[in-house]
């Protein structure tokens, strides 16, 4: 680990947010004692399903004694029986193409999606389920981390996260699809799912399996921004009349210069909004829950990941 990134580590755990995922996943078995979620607390669950006849070798302290009663048959006694959650898994796919180490305020978007990333890992550790973590880019699967319990994979995916080069050309034979490619490894068994992106390198191959991945499993997609591809500054002095050259990075990553004036401010903004709209549009159909965060953003980014984490039903 580079010393650099041991210190911004250090820095994104200070950030995280602490709050467990609610997920309603439930086992088809009715009976207590086979829900496998683990919890903080024991015993069988809190969710009623029924009575049952009490049975030899039953636990006494789930007699019902009002239903016993009510049957107003002496040799017959009901208990109560549960339905408890079941244990999940998680999966989070982090993006670390070259257009996610811009940023022009507090953080890149790759620091922002180190962010997100630990604060689900964090989540998904007060409720000791196993999580696996796949870095990728636009071309290639950098790394994919096990699936395995959370605090196991914290610090190594973060370091995986920050120190994956993309600024080499790819040694990938088959360039491009890198969404597709690192979602072709997750199993087809139910998961609950982050995929992390600013999502400017999809291709229509990386749609495709995204649609694909929310019909098996349970997905969220955090679209990562920064403010400057909302749009641009306004130049001050007496620029601010005729324009200015101003830098940006297009989706590959590359530096570009244009002529940042009140027409070009204008159609910029235009432009982003009309993409933005395609991308929330996109990630709708293919049936996936969207959070939006700004690399701006600071506590009231950690406040977002809260709602999500704390709102998040997660289905039947």
């Amino acid at each position: 680990m580079k010393v650099d990134t041991e210190k911004e580590i250090e820095e994104i755990l200070q950030r995280v947010a602490y709050c467990a995922i609610p997920v309603n996943w439930r086992t088809d078995n009715p009976f207590p004692g086979v829900g496998n979620r683990k919890s903080t607390r024991r015993g069988p669950g809190l969710d009623f399903l029924g009575t049952a006849l009490f049975q030899e070798g039953d636990d006494e302290r789930h007699i019902n004694w009002v239903a016993t009663a009510q049957a107003g048959d002496d040799d017959e006694i009901y208990k109560t029986i549960y339905r408890q959650r079941k244990e999940i898994k998680a999966h989070i796919f982090v993006d670390v193409s070259r257009s996610m180490d811009y940023g022009s305020v507090r953080s890149t978007k790759r620091g922002v999606a180190a962010e997100v990333a630990a604060s689900a890992l964090y989540a998904l550790d007060k409720t000791r389920d196993k999580v696996g973590c796949t870095v990728f880019s636009r071309d290639t699967v950098h790394e994919v981390l096990p699936t395995r319990p959370a605090r196991l994979n914290l610090i190594p995916s973060l370091v995986e996260i920050l120190e994956a080069d993309t600024s080499a050309p790819s040694s990938d034979p088959n360039p491009g699809d890198g969404l597709a490619k690192a979602v072709s490894t997750l199993p087809n068994s139910r998961q609950l799912v982050f995929v992390i992106s600013d999502f400017l390198n999809m291709s229509s191959a990386d749609w495709d399996a995204l649609g694909n991945l929310a019909t098996a499993h349970d997905v969220v997609c955090i679209y990562v921004q920064d403010r400057r591809e909302r749009a641009l500054p306004e130049p001050g002095g007496w620029t601010a009349r005729f324009g200015s050259l101003y830098r940006i990075q297009d989706a590959r990553g590359e530096s570009l210069w244009v002529w940042n004036n009140a027409s070009t401010r204008r159609r910029w903004s235009e432009n982003w909004k009309a993409h933005e709209a395609s991308v929330s549009a996109a990630i709708a159909k293919c049936g996936c829950e969207l959070l939006v965060l700004g690399t701006e953003e600071e506590d009231s980014a950690i406040e977002a990941v809260l709602n999500l984490f704390a709102g998040h039903g997660g289905g039947l």
